[in-house]
């Protein structure tokens, strides 16, 4: 794909080279790409002022849904798999979508520019998401809000299989999805993002359920219960 103004989606589209081994998602499921996580998409204010970064975009179906909460709000995609950046190519919610690694695209996000940016099961991907996070929270405006749901690797069913079965066992998503790089609890995901300059880190269960049964497990065993973190946190309105 060639990097250049769309005439059919009113979209700019930056292409950047795949460096080898960047590009591990390739092999995803389609449908992979195409979750549009209402649940990150309700911690965005509706305001037609809005800048939003949606790192990972897919297809950009998250970009459809706050375009329909924001209206004319700028929301840019970063994806690494080039047939999916194809695809929101063509999805007109994105205003710009750039396509490659978001720590080879770093230097192309202005800094102090975003009001919100999203990584929606991204972080636990990447070889060093403490210095992409710290990079990302740069680019936020001060006063700015992050968005993220991880992985919660302290979790019934992996403990379940690791003490019970003997199996650290691999899966094409969820937890144990085998492009993960790394893992987070609780107190690793609000010390990384702490870490990256970020206050008012709130963490929570990303999808947490009605069912009776559920809410009894989450009482009585916390985090055990939880399979995803949703995160939200906010750069400092200083601007530290």
């Amino acid at each position: 794909m060639e990097a250049g103004w769309s005439t059919t989606t009113d979209c700019f589209v930056e292409a950047r080279a795949i460096p080898d081994g960047m590009s591990r998602r390739s092999a995803k499921p389609s449908g992979y790409y195409s979750h549009s996580r209402p649940e990150l998409a309700l911690e965005i204010e509706p305001s037609a002022e809005n800048k939003i970064l949606d790192v990972g975009c897919g297809y950009g179906e998250l970009a459809g849904l706050i375009r329909e909460q924001c209206g004319t709000c700028e929301v840019w995609g970063i994806e690494l798999d080039p047939e999916a950046a194809a695809r929101a190519e063509e999805n007109d919610a994105l205003s710009r979508v750039l396509v490659g690694d978001v720590d080879d695209l770093m230097e192309e996000l202005p800094r102090d520019f975003f009001t919100h940016i999203i990584a929606g099961d991204v972080l636990e991907h990447l070889v060093d998401p403490w210095s992409t996070l710290g990079g990302l929270a740069m680019r936020l405006q001060p006063g700015g809000h992050m968005v993220a749901s991880i992985p919660n690797i302290r979790n019934f069913s992996f403990l379940a299989r690791l003490l019970f079965q003997g199996s650290f066992r691999y899966a094409d998503e969820g937890v144990m999805d085998r492009t993960h790089l790394r893992f987070f609890a609780r107190k690793d995901i609000r010390s990384m993002f702490e870490g990256a300059g970020l206050r008012d880190v709130h963490i929570a269960p990303a999808r947490p359920k009605k069912r009776l049964g559920s809410r009894l497990a989450k009482a009585m065993f916390g985090d055990l219960a939880t399979k995803v973190f949703k995160i939200t946190a906010a750069r400092p309105a200083s601007g530290n």
